[in-house]
């Protein structure tokens, strides 16, 4: 079926006391009221006009290799078909290209909705128009919002970042050697890259001594060999900032192995539980704010059960409460944070 739809969403100011400064994007939005969910399931939606049955979903997303961007996938999927919707997924491997392909394959086959799984927003606007002109809602995850979105669902990377970034910063005592490794092609991930510099520049003490920019796919290897190589040579390096919690195992692996375990601690992003173990073991990886991907799938699907049946939006932007998990907060083996009544600030635990 064909469902068509038109958000109107007024504009909003964000005024953040940690944020004063947009995102990076090729286009600029012209408006983008933001929603914060008060617990990650909390409202970021008004109610739908009745029950949505039977949509068929493109579902695309750039590199599903990467455990987070997977485990938003199967969530989302879970949620969809549990409604008895059809969801016909995408994998890029990487390539951006072959994704807004993909997406623009689906909008030619007539499906009603078009979900993007982080793929960077601002590199689908022409998928984007296509969707517009067909009357089919574009949905994101963690793409970035930019114009032509009909919304977007995600927690706010900057504010993460720079908590974790003046966390970092707090535990060296505003001085040391830092080494960053990113993968700055994502928009949560040159969110982060934001955050991680506006944090630096305002600690002079801190010398950031490489920029690495991780190879993906092969992220696991890439950041193994680049940490080995550079450890082997500086030994006073303090601090290593990981753009996303998937470059902690061999990140960890090489820190051990130049003997630098108790000088060289990591920090990270996402919330996985391999990242967890770590952290729990006392390993080097000492903490990261955990998105709740476990929810962002189903949130997802609510959003869009709004949007095709007839309900409105208070934003065209979905936040979500993400939980730091640190050495007293790290959950139970199998088990997960507490979504809605986690901290986290570090005051807060």
């Amino acid at each position: 079926m064909k469902r068509t739809l038109r958000l109107t969403a007024a504009a909003l100011a964000v005024s953040l006391s940690l944020v004063g400064c947009s995102m990076d994007s090729d286009e600029e939005p012209s408006s983008n009221g933001t929603s914060n969910s008060g617990d990650s399931a909390g409202s970021g939606s008004g109610e739908a006009t009745g029950p949505v049955e039977d949509l068929s979903v493109g579902f695309v997303a750039v590199n599903l290799n990467s455990p987070s961007i997977n485990g938003i996938k199967d969530q989302f999927v879970e949620a969809a078909e549990e409604k008895g919707w059809s969801v016909e997924v995408f994998d890029g491997q990487g390539d951006q290209a072959a994704t807004n392909n993909a997406a623009s394959d689906f909008i030619s086959r007539g499906v009603d909705v078009i979900v993007n799984n982080s793929s960077p927003n601002a590199q689908m606007t022409g998928v984007m128009k296509e969707a517009d002109a067909a009357g089919i809602p574009f949905v994101s995850i963690y793409g970035g919002f930019v114009e032509g979105v009909d919304a977007e669902i995600g927690t706010n990377e900057f504010i993460n970042s720079t908590l974790m970034t003046a966390e970092m910063a707090n535990r060296l005592e505003g001085k040391g050697r830092v080494v960053k490794l990113n993968w700055t092609v994502l928009q949560a991930l040159r969110d982060r890259d934001a955050g991680f510099k506006a944090v630096m520049s305002e600690n002079p003490g801190i010398e950031v001594v490489r920029e690495i920019e991780v190879k993906v796919p092969g992220q696991v290897d890439d950041t193994y060999a680049q940490l080995t190589n550079l450890l082997q040579s500086d030994k006073e390096i303090d601090a290593i900032w990981l753009g996303w919690d998937e470059l902690a195992p061999p990140a960890v692996r090489a820190i051990t192995e130049a003997g630098l375990e108790d000088k060289v601690f990591a920090v990270g992003f996402d919330g996985n539980s391999f990242a967890w173990d770590l952290i729990r073991e006392g390993s080097p990886y000492k903490m990261e704010p955990a998105n709740p991907f476990p929810l962002m799938g189903s949130k997802a699907v609510e959003t869009i059960e709004t949007i095709v049946g007839g309900g409105t939006l208070p934003s065209k932007v979905v936040y979500m409460k993400p939980c730091l998990v640190n050495e007293q907060t790290v959950p139970a083996e199998g088990e997960e944070p507490d979504w809605e009544n986690c901290a986290f600030f570090p005051g807060d635990i």
